[in-house]
């Protein structure tokens, strides 16, 4: 199988006596060669020269520059990794215009972004250029308007400039040429697409500008073309002329590093330093020895100076000399005081130059591990994102976490260092919105409230139909039924032996409430006609009670059990439960729901999923404030989510029937959440709110 590698061409001709305009080809590779890529190009033409163009163009090749970096090493097919490196673009280009006083005319602008990965070509961009993508098929070509093919938007979205994009796969043969849009009007006379049918790409693209020199076009013209190539095998070369060529070059290399040596450090005094224009994720140090030789030279000098200058005497001062020491010499000549002298200045200097090289090492390596950690944070922050768009909530919470506590231990030394921690800090916090699924609720309506003097807790067994509301005032002993669309209650007063209204359901015909005597009562959904059933008194407790498939269920949680009676014609007889294995199993629950399966809600904000009264595999998924209370659950058969209140940080959950969480609803309007009920697939709930009913719009 041969290996597929994209070759590239470019064209640059230069010839325009306004300057006017900026064009240019801006390519990205990767740091070591490879064949496989990915290669990102940049094609861009600006009838503007302003300086805000210019930067705009800065921005998008860095944010490119920096997003090729952080994506090399995850796990993404060519189009989702391209489709991340256009969103961040965007958000660039979004954050460059709000902090750019100049208006940005878009309709100057002609910019395309390209990626070559493997045999996959992907393409976005802005406005139009010059292009033709040839498709070989045998030995003939198909030419196509690629450009032409890329949807955009008739007005240009300043937070989505680059508003769509395409990606499909290349062949051994195909090409890509795009460039500026004067091309179009010369490619009769430049012969484009004959001469990259019928020449070697690049002598084709060699041609074209010769005739671009030839007929002196008084213009910029910038063009790429793209090719994809199969690798027809290894190229043999004779290992002799291979050795005596390595020989020759080992030899230029030596001769190379002799010169500099014996030139530096009057000429090189900076030998080693990388080039400002090189890119490169390591810290950049300056390196402080080259430098020191030419201070310390300078010194050394002086200082020969200073003791050659102390050392001239009269010959009044020789004689002198001579008579105190009878004859013989002095040791400390003034020969000798100068080599000493040089001595401890070579040390000093030696010191110096040591105890620098030793810092500047430790600096490197402090900065190197700090770009380390935070390349580590930016990756985290990357995977977070992926879990979020495939739902794996608790992946990303864990991812979060993670990176929070590497951020917490870095170094904010300097004003660059704050600043990146400050900018991924908020990165952070924007996923941790998106993890909190955190929706403030407008449009709430109020039903009914009881008295500021009423006892917490007397408004209880919200039931939702489709024209009415119906709650009990348990204060006034009195069921309420109001109509949804003229606001208009009807109270229904319960009899004296009536015990504390629990909890309500919604049966066939009617609203069926119980009480913590064990008393049921019907109301007519029609009229508001008021029955009392029989009783069921074999309850030691009563938590909450349900209906389902024509039988009535009541929440025992003193004895950890849920009883179920039938529906008869006085009411509900015939009870059994639902725990076969013990009675432990609901014991301390606060309320429950059925849809076939038994959801089963803890006061301590844990749900547990029964199914024939046997546990099942289920958990509530990543909730942010986690969720430590529970008062109310509900559901339906048939209707795809959970509503659990939460009073403790007063709000209503949403969750899905795997227990992944769909939203979280809040609002100024929320107090201690005590009930909620809905009705299949309703977009409303009905909410007791301390002792207010709320009617609450769903997302």
């Amino acid at each position: 199988m041969l290996e597929k590698y994209f070759r590239f061409a470019d064209i640059e001709f230069g010839n325009s006596p306004t300057n006017e305009n900026i064009v240019g080809v801006f390519r990205f590779e990767q740091g070591k060669q490879n064949k496989q890529g990915p290669y990102h190009i940049i094609v861009a033409e600006i009838d503007s020269a302003l300086y805000a163009y210019e930067q705009l163009l800065d921005t998008i090749n860095a944010t490119v520059e920096q997003s090729r970096t952080l994506m090399a090493g995850m796990a993404l097919d060519p189009f989702a990794r391209f489709e991340k490196l256009i969103e961040r673009v965007n958000e660039a280009i979004a954050l460059f215009q709000e902090q750019e006083p100049t208006p940005i005319n878009w309709d100057r602008l002609n910019i395309y972004i390209i990626e070559c990965s493997g045999d996959q070509l992907c393409l976005s961009g802005h406005g139009k250029l010059a292009n033709i993508f040839l498709k070989k098929e045998g030995e003939v070509y198909k030419n196509f308007d690629l450009c032409g093919s890329l949807e955009q938007p008739s007005e240009t979205d300043p937070k989505k400039v680059f508003a769509s994009l395409i990606c499909g796969d290349m062949q051994p043969g195909d090409m890509f040429f795009i460039g500026t849009n004067n091309f179009n009007q010369y490619k009769e006379q430049l012969r484009i697409k004959e001469r990259l049918e019928e020449l070697p790409m690049v002598s084709a693209a060699t041609e074209i500008k010769k005739d671009l020199e030839k007929e002196n076009y008084l213009e910029d013209f910038v063009a790429i073309t793209i090719g994809l190539k199969a690798d027809e095998g290894p190229v043999f070369v004779d290992r002799k002329v291979k050795k005596q060529a390595e020989e020759s070059l080992k030899g230029l290399h030596d001769k190379e590093e002799e010169v500099q040596d014996t030139l530096a450090p009057a000429i090189n005094p900076l030998k080693g330093r990388k080039q400002d224009t090189e890119t490169s994720a390591k810290p950049k140090v300056p390196l402080p020895v080259a430098g020191l030789q030419k201070s310390w030279s300078a010194v050394l000098h002086a200082a020969t100076k200073f003791i050659k200058k102390r050392g001239k005497t009269t010959p009044s001062s020789e004689t002198a000399l001579r008579g105190l020491h009878a004859g013989k010499g002095s040791f400390l000549t003034t020969k000798r005081k100068i080599i000493l002298g040089l001595i401890g200045v070579a040390v000093i200097l030696g010191l110096v130059m040591f105890f620098s090289w030793q810092r500047n090492k430790q600096v490197v390596a402090e900065q190197a591990a700090w770009e380390q950690s935070f390349a580590e944070v930016t990756d985290l922050r990357n995977r977070a994102e992926n879990d979020l768009l495939y739902a794996k909530d608790t992946q990303a919470s864990s991812r979060i976490k993670q990176a929070e506590q590497i951020l917490s231990s870095l170094d904010v030394g300097t004003d660059d260092r704050q600043s990146r921690i400050e900018s991924i800090r908020s990165e952070f916090e924007k996923l941790k919105k998106q993890l909190r699924k955190e929706v403030a609720v407008s449009g709430i309506i109020e039903l009914h409230s009881l008295p500021v003097i009423a006892q917490d807790g007397m408004l209880t067994a919200p039931i939702l139909t489709e024209s009415k509301a119906y709650a009990v005032d348990n204060q006034e002993r009195k069921i309420l039924s109001i109509n949804l669309a003229t606001r208009q209650v009807n109270e229904i007063t319960l009899p004296d032996p009536a015990g504390k209204i629990i909890g309500g359901a919604l049966g066939e015909q009617s609203v069926v409430f119980y009480d913590d005597e064990g008393k049921f009562y019907a109301v007519s959904v029609e009229d508001d006609d008021f029955t009392p059933l029989n009783s069921f008194t074999r309850a030691s407790s009563t938590s909450d009670f349900t209906l389902y498939n024509k039988r009535a269920y009541v929440l025992d949680s003193a004895a950890g059990q849920i009883h179920r009676i039938n529906a008869s014609r006085a009411g509900f007889s015939g009870a059994s439960t639902y725990f076969d294995g013990g009675d432990d199993l609901a014991r301390g629950a606060v309320s429950f729901a059925i849809d076939s399966n038994v959801y089963v809600a803890k006061s301590n904000g844990t749900v547990t999923k029964y199914l024939s009264g046997e546990q099942e595999a289920f958990g509530l998924g990543t909730v942010e404030p986690a969720l430590r209370s529970i008062s109310a659950i509900w559901t339906d058969t048939d209707d795809p989510r959970l509503l659990v209140t939460d009073p403790a940080e007063k709000r209503l959950l949403i969750f899905d029937k795997n227990g992944l969480l769909q939203a979280q609803l809040t609002s100024d309007e929320f107090g201690a959440l005590r009930d909620v009920s809905s009705r299949l697939n309703a977009k409303q709930a009905l909410v007791v709110s301390d002792n207010r009913l709320l009617l609450v719009p769903l997302p």
